[in-house]
């Protein structure tokens, strides 16, 4: 990712950094699986940023541009978005509006779960394009998008819970249309004991394993749950800043 992002950037006429360039990305895993929360897309900006000497967006389109590529044409470009605006943002498939919404939703606290499973999100994307009822689901989800913006916005924590348990749903509907495991066995069992605990969970990004993230009213619920399936807590939080030039 870092080589197609300096490429591109050269093939814009900017510095060539070479090999000067090397991006740690070893906190984005978990006992040397990929947690599947955007590493490649972090490594895109920061290595354009670099390259161009720019933190605008200049320097995002063109990570976009790269992350794009380097993907084969698929990614949405949302990822490289949220890494470069921080916050909580709402979007859609850049180039997009890009919406800056409240940091949090009063009464429900984020946990994030590592699967241990690692999943190919343009290979999960392709077999779930495949499917016959894809536009189908593609609605249904991308009316649940709208609504969590809207419950979100609202500080609605109980709307909200409700969005996220059908979009954890839908996923799998799709998945099983699909005849792949978008949400896998140890996704579903987070999704079922979070509804059985009275939160919310689904798979964060394409699934198929990486992360799940869980929407609790109670602040140490999704510790809770984490230990009842036997998953541990990924250690993050939402960034308010997002890509910054540091001296």
């Amino acid at each position: 990712m870092v080589a197609a992002a300096l490429a591109l950037a050269e093939s814009y006429r900017y510095p060539r950094l070479g090999e000067a360039v090397t991006i740690d990305t070893r906190a984005f895993q978990e006992h040397g699986v990929k947690l599947g929360l955007g590493s490649s897309a972090v490594a895109a900006l920061l290595a354009m940023a670099l390259a161009t000497e720019r933190d605008d967006e200049v320097a995002l389109e063109l990570a976009i541009e790269a992350h794009r590529q380097a993907a084969g044409g698929e990614g949405s470009g949302v990822d490289v978005a949220a890494a470069f605006h921080g916050g909580v943002i709402a979007t859609a498939r850049q180039p997009a509006v890009v919406t800056p919404l409240p940091s949090r939703c009063p009464g429900l606290h984020l946990t994030v779960l590592a699967t241990g499973e690692s999943a190919s999100t343009p290979a999960l994307i392709a077999q779930c394009r495949a499917a016959p009822t894809w536009r189908v689901w593609v609605a249904e989800l991308g009316g649940l998008a709208e609504e969590g913006i809207s419950a979100w916005c609202a500080r609605d924590a109980s709307r909200m819970l409700s969005v996220v348990t059908r979009a954890g749903h839908a996923m799998e509907g799709l998945g099983r249309d699909a005849g792949v495991p978008v949400v896998t066995p140890t996704i579903a069992r987070v999704m079922a004991e979070a509804e059985r605990r009275g939160a919310a969970a689904k798979p964060s990004g394409a699934g198929g394993g990486d992360v799940v993230m869980v929407l609790a009213p109670q602040a140490e619920l999704g510790a809770e749950l984490a230990a009842s399936v036997g998953l541990s807590v990924v250690d993050v939080a939402v960034d308010p800043i997002g890509l910054r030039r540091e001296a």
